[in-house]
């Protein structure tokens, strides 16, 4: 059997939406978006390759810390960024910028 699109998991995420229990669906639509944007490389990898640890290390993450979470703290918020927006990030500023105005920013 052949392995689904990302677009008919994601059609099939919709159809269900109502019978998870829990975060059970929303939990899946966002390891699905990490799924997809780990395969996508960042528009500004070749340009700012160490954009996430610089930005990790200024909120004052230790420079250790940085390095060990920097990959996956980028897919994260590219992923949370992409299903909050609807499109994905073309610059680390934009993250940075959507973090600062919707996570830290939040009520």
């Amino acid at each position: 059997m052949k392995d689904l699109t990302y677009i008919e998991r994601a059609r099939f995420l919709v159809a269900v939406r109502d019978m998870g229990e829990g975060n059970e669906i929303p939990e899946a639509c966002f390891q699905l978006t990490v799924e997809s944007e780990s395969e996508v490389t960042a528009p500004w990898a070749q340009s700012d390759p160490f954009a996430a640890e610089r930005y990790l290390a200024a909120r004052g993450a230790t420079p250790k810390a940085a390095a060990a979470n920097a990959a996956e703290f980028e897919i994260s918020m590219r992923a949370l960024y992409a299903l909050a927006t609807g499109e994905r990030a073309q610059s680390f500023q934009d993250l940075a910028d959507w973090i600062d105005k919707t996570v830290d920013g939040a009520p």
